[in-house]
Formats: structure tokens, C-alpha cells, sequence
């Protein structure tokens, strides 16, 4: 294998085997190379879904803490060496970052235009012009709500650290030139200043706005800064050795990858602990220490040649896996994958980023920098335009009996807003009448989650038959439940605590008949079908974010019990709805990938039928949730009803039928859905003549 030095790529940093003029001082070390492949392999397999890397996520913390390093150190030796050069920086940038980057996202382009129907076509286009621009990290952290397109599903998400470091490269030079000639303590002290700073805003943000937070470029800048502490720590002095602080380093970050998980915040006071131990192993592990010598393993070294490029690829290509859903029929494709992702990986590294790096291809100045803009240009225009253009919803024409066709029209979820439709709440944080009488009759709340709101249009169809009063209490992503909270919500948390209480104090003081509760249950005590993000963990008490599954659980029934016994003891009847099945796929995108293939109608069916979720899947979702559903409601009087035999066909969930979509996405039923099981509610609510 041959030498490879110390090089300044951004988020992962290689070289083509030469030193740069003027960095005498910068020697490569092969730990490094093995520390990046320490980092990249948990990203990809947490990407991929396997839970055991729960916490894979923060070796994108380690790349940040290992760019800054490497860009601290170069940028430092090349000034004192009187060789500093603001342009021949950016050339080295864009000789590294861009050629492999351009690659990908060319690659992808066409499968986006293949398999991707025209909504969450808009999300990857707008990602792609944002990616070239750098800053995809704000399209990601204006479009990380509940509703947005799910992450799995996302191409170019990982772009969002790239985003970050070449904003970071953007202000870091200029920081540089603010402290003028290198002092050891000066450039520590006002590194460690500044990530001080950066540290608190990121626990803030952990705390109050954690998905806003995560993408959020000040609440990382001391990841990179804890490798320029590093870098000004070294620079011009023997490589510290201690091999026990390595050790430690290495453990605090291997073992961070199985302690923390998806429902930790990042960033936050937890990646402290890997960031700590990524320092460690930089400061003190010198070639001759066990901790070295273990990162230097060449096959380890081997992945950290090529971590740029896997990291590029891996995404996309998991991505577009789940769109056409083959991780989920195919067993043990996920392997599989990840192998391309590394074939790829390889072939990409060899001739498009050696060989970019090289003097030789685009030799002068003017021409990286022309190329570089040109492709900018290019892949903007082309996002920006499919963009302007809605996702181009012109592909789908001819392609499919149009009634499939007519069902990409726009069909939002009902009644999910802040606003009310009879007008403003009677009381502040009320509830809002949807529907009322001239004539005394009986009064239904409807309160939940965005599920209760999913749910609503059948209510508008039994209120018109009966002539009833309806009103609604919902908030997405909220359990309608007392004396619970959102472990992992932020400022929402404490709001959505309040609006459970105030919509429940409403209720009382109104004098609902009923109260009818609709929710997402699972999503708050186990999670999704495939991972336990932890997002949405309910636990009773607000600070405790750490809870074994059996606590997950009886912060559940505490709440249920809480909730059914504060409208039972007003004399209110509680019926409680089931969940409805959550489906494997984005129904919208299989729809739309069958009509962009132009399957012959009996394939077409076929294809759209094998989607359809087992009931055997969505039993086992709930399983845990369902029995202390059933357990709680027999006990205290409530009624536990479900419309999921509507969905039901041989031993699936449909979410097509007779030409009409019913989920508008994965877990929400549409409006024609809701309107459709309208008389099954209608005759579980009033078959026996109670109200």
C-alpha cells in the first residue's frame, strides 16, 4: 500500500501521497486514517438500521472533530511558513470535496427522476440545489418536522455535515487571520472560548429545539474546534504519548456508539463523551501505543482512505432501496448494500478523487475553480427548476389509468392546523367546535394526536346524520394523555403537557357527553416498525430521557389511567380508538413508482398488493401497547373500539382500494378513508343507544 500523508479533506481528510509545500511540520499519521474508518462504519450501519449502533450517529461528531484538526494544522503551518494562500485553500477544497460530490449526485439524479413521485420529488431537488450551494443543512432544518419526508427515505441527507464544515471553512480563516501570528495559549484559549460558547448554545438547543438543533451549524462549531484545540496543542512539538489516556479516548468513542441512541439529543452534554475521547485519541495515541497501533490496522486504514466516498454513496443508495421498498421484501438485501456502497466507494476513490487531487487533471487554478462553478450552476438550476416546477407531476401523465393518476392531486391531512373552523376557542387553549347544533344534542371532543385529526372527517359525516356537536383538541405529535411528557420534545414538551391539560379542563368544563381519544400509541412506547427512534417516548417524569422499555410502558399506563379516570369521574364516557395500521411503505411513493414504470395492470395490482403491511407486523407494533389499552379501559369503564377491519384483506392492510388512496402517508388515513369508516364508528359509538 503506499504512503499516504496528512491531508486537509474536508470531513474526511486524504491526500495523494505528497506533502504540500510549506508543511514541513505536518507528519501523516496512519491512526487517523483508522480513526475516520472508527467513525464511518457506525454511520453506516446506524443509517442502515441495525439498533445495536444506536448511538452510530455521532462518528459524524468524530469526522468534525478530526477536520478541524487537520484544517487547524495546515492552515497554521502553511501561514508560519510564510506560504499562506486564501485561493490556493479553497482549490485544495474543491479538488477534494467536489469531484466525488459531483459524481454522486449525477448518480442520483436519474433515479430520482425514475422512482420519485412529484411531492417528495420538490424535497430532493430543493436538497440537491442546497447540497451544491452548501448549505443543505438549513433545508434540512426547516424540513424536519413530524410531517416531513421521512429520513430514511432522503438521499442526500447526509449532505448536512458537509454544509456544516464548509461553512465552518468559510469563518474559521478569518478567525485565524483575526489572531495573527501562532501563540500556543493565545489560539487555544480563544478556541476553547469560542467552543465554550458553542457547547452552550448546543445544550440549549438540545433541550428546547433538538431537531432544529442537530442541523444547526453554531451548536457544532466546537466539535471542529476540539480538533483545532488539538491541532494548536501539537503543532511544532513531539507527538504526545500516553496510552492510557488513548485507551480511553478509543472507549469513550466505541462505547458511545452502544450507549447513546436516537433518543439522545445531539448535540448535547452526551457527545461530549465521544468528542472527549476523539481529543484523547489525537493528543496521545503516538505510533507506539497499543491504541495506535490498533487504529493502524490496515484493513482499518484501508476504509479511512476511502471514508469520503462511503460516506458520499452509502446514503443515497440505502435510500433509494427503501423508495422502491426492496430492504423491506428482500431478506438480508441491507448486506448487500452496504457491500455497493463500499465497491463504489473504492472505484470512486481510485478515479475521480486520486486522480481530482492530482495537478495533472484540471491543472491550473482557474480550471478547478471554472469546473467547480460550472457544476454548482448546473446542479443548482436543475434543483431549483424542478423545484419551481412542483416536482414535475407531468411524468406521471398517460402512464396509468388516470383515476391513479388524479389521487397525486393534493390531499393534506384534515384539520390538523392551529386554527379552528367554528371560530376561536371559547377559553384560551380551548377546544375548537367543528361542528354545531341550533338544537340541544349530545357533544363529542374528539382529542389526540394528528391521528385524532386523520380521523375527523368521519366524524363530519356522523355529526350531519345525527346532528351532534363535535368538538377537537388536537396537536401533532402529542398524546392526548395527563401527566406525561415528551422526554425528547424540547419547548413542544412542556406545551404539549399544558394543551393536554387545558383541552382536558375544557372538556370537563363544557360538559362533553364523550370524549374520544385517537392516537398513534405505539410511536410513544416502542416506536416504528423498524427502530426506536425514542423521539416521541412518554415518560412521566420530563427529565428522565433514559428509560428501560418496562418504564416506557408504565409511563404509558400511568397516563392512560390518569386521563380515562379525570373524564370518568365528570361523568364523561370515554371510547378510545385503536391505532390504525401503519404501513411498511410511503403509500404515495409505490403508487407513484408503479406509474413511472408503466406496469401492465395485473403487475401494477401485484406490486401495489405486496405492499400492503402484514397484520401480523402491525400486531406486533402494538403488542405491549394494545394490552394496556384493553387492560385499562375493562378496568375502568372505558370503551376501546377499532375500524381496522375496513383495511383488512387477506392478511394485510390495503392502503389502495378501489381506485382511492387510503393513507396520505405512512400511518395517516386520508380523508376518503375516515369518511369511509364513518359508519363503523358510527354504530360503535351509538349502536346501543347510549350517548
Amino acid at each position: 500500500m503506499p504512503r499516504f500523508f496528512l491531508a486537509t479533506q474536508p470531513f474526511i481528510g486524504f491526500t495523494d501521497g505528497t506533502k504540500f509545500s510549506g508543511q514541513s511540520g505536518v507528519k501523516y499519521r496512519r491512526e487517523i486514517d483508522g480513526l475516520r474508518a472508527v467513525a464511518v462504519l457506525p454511520v453506516i450501519l446506524f443509517h442502515a438500521g441495525f439498533t445495536a449502533f444506536g448511538g452510530g450517529y455521532i462518528g459524524v461528531d468524530i469526522f468534525f472533530v478530526i477536520s478541524g484538526y487537520l484544517i487547524t494544522t495546515i492552515l497554521i503551518a502553511d501561514r508560519e511558513a510564510g506560504t499562506y494562500s486564501l485561493w490556493r485553500f479553497y482549490e485544495r477544497r474543491a479538488r477534494r470535496i467536489l469531484p466525488a460530490l459531483f459524481l454522486v449526485l449525477a448518480c442520483c439524479v436519474p433515479f430520482a427522476w425514475m422512482w420519485i413521485p412529484p411531492d417528495p420529488l420538490e424535497d430532493f431537488a430543493r436538497s440537491l440545489a442546497f447540497t451544491v450551494l452548501f448549505i443543505s443543512n438549513v433545508h434540512f432544518l426547516e424540513h424536519s418536522g413530524y410531517f416531513d419526508v421521512s429520513a430514511d427515505l432522503r438521499p442526500l441527507l447526509h449532505t448536512w455535515s458537509l454544509a456544516v464544515e464548509e461553512q465552518f471553512y468559510i469563518l474559521f480563516p478569518a478567525l485565524l487571520w483575526a489572531l495573527g501570528r501562532f501563540r500556543r495559549g493565545k489560539h487555544v484559549a480563544v478556541f476553547a472560548l469560542c467552543a465554550v460558547a458553542s457547547i452552550a448554545l448546543a445544550i440549549w438547543g438540545a433541550w428546547n429545539l433538538p431537531a432544529e438543533n442537530f442541523f444547526f451549524t453554531p451548536s457544532r462549531l466546537w466539535e471542529l474546534l476540539a480538533g483545532s484545540i488539538c491541532a494548536a496543542l501539537l503543532l511544532n512539538r513531539p507527538q504526545m504519548r500516553n496510552e492510557a489516556l488513548a485507551a480511553v479516548g478509543l472507549a469513550l468513542i466505541v462505547g458511545s456508539v452502544f450507549w447513546l441512541g436516537p433518543a439522545d439529543p445531539s448535540p448535547s452534554a452526551y457527545t461530549l463523551v465521544p468528542i472527549a475521547g476523539a481529543m484523547l485519541v489525537i493528543l496521545f495515541a503516538a505510533r507506539e501505543t497499543v491504541t495506535a497501533r490498533v487504529l493502524s490496522w490496515r484493513p482499518l486504514v484501508g476504509i479511512g482512505l476511502i471514508s469520503y466516498s462511503l460516506y458520499l454513496w452509502h446514503q443515497p443508495i440505502l435510500a433509494f432501496a427503501r423508495i422502491r421498498g426492496w430492504t423491506e421484501t428482500v431478506p438480508g438485501l441491507i448486506w448487500g448494500l452496504i457491500a455497493l456502497s463500499f465497491a463504489l466507494a473504492v472505484l470512486s476513490w481510485a478515479f475521480v478523487e486520486r486522480p481530482f487531487r492530482r495537478a495533472g487533471w484540471l491543472p491550473s487554478r482557474k480550471a478547478v475553480f471554472g469546473a467547480s462553478l460550472g457544476g454548482i450552476v448546473a446542479f443548482g438550476a436543475m434543483g431549483f427548476t424542478v423545484l419551481a416546477l412542483n416536482g414535475v407531476p407531468q411524468r406521471l401523465d398517460g402512464k396509468a389509468d388516470q383515476a391513479y393518476v388524479d389521487l397525486f392531486t393534493p390531499n393534506r391531512l384534515v384539520n390538523q392546523g392551529a386554527s379552528c373552523p367554528g371560530g376561536a376557542p371559547e377559553r384560551p387553549g380551548g377546544l375548537c367546535m367543528v361542528h354545531d347544533s341550533d338544537v340541544p344534542s349530545p357533544m363529542i371532543a374528539v382529542l389526540g394526536d394528528s391521528h385524532a385529526g386523520a380521523i375527523l372527517p368521519a366524524f363530519n359525516e356522523i355529526a350531519a346524520m345525527r346532528d351532534i356537536r363535535v368538538l377537537r383538541g388536537v396537536r401533532a405529535a402529542c398524546p392526548p394523555l395527563l401527566g406525561v411528557y415528551l422526554v425528547n420534545g424540547g419547548l413542544s414538551a412542556q406545551e404539549c403537557h399544558d394543551e393536554v391539560q387545558a383541552f382536558a379542563e375544557d372538556a370537563v368544563a363544557r360538559g362533553v357527553d364523550m370524549v374520544f381519544l385517537a392516537a398513534r400509541w405505539s410511536l410513544y412506547v416502542k416506536g416504528d416498525l423498524t427502530r426506536k427512534p425514542r423521539r416521541f417516548m412518554i415518560s412521566t417524569d420530563p427529565d428522565n430521557r433514559r428509560q428501560s422499555d418496562a418504564e416506557w410502558f408504565a409511563s404509558f399506563e400511568t397516563g392512560l389511567r390518569q386521563t380515562i379516570s379525570h373524564y370518568r369521574d365528570a361523568g364523561i364516557r370515554v371510547v378510545i380508538l385503536d391505532q390504525v395500521p401503519q404501513q411498511v411503505v410511503l403509500p404515495i411513493n409505490v403508487l407513484g413508482q408503479a406509474i413511472l414504470r408503466d406496469l401492465p395492470e395485473a403487475e401494477f395490482e401485484a406490486d401495489i398488493a405486496r405492499s400492503f403491511i402484514d397484520t401480523r407486523m402491525h400486531d406486533e407494533l402494538m403488542r405491549g401497547a394494545r394490552t394496556i389499552l384493553v387492560d385499562v379501559a375493562e378496568d375502568l369503564g372505558a370503551d376501546l373500539i377499532s375500524v381496522n377491519a375496513f383495511f383488512e384483506r387477506e392478511g394485510r392492510y390495503a392502503w389502495l382500494l378501489d381506485r382511492a388512496l387510503l393513507y396520505t402517508d405512512a400511518d395517516h388515513i386520508s380523508a376518503p378513508a375516515a369518511r369511509a369508516v364513518a359508519p363503523l364508528l358510527d354504530k360503535a359509538l351509538f349502536g346501543d343507544g347510549r350517548m
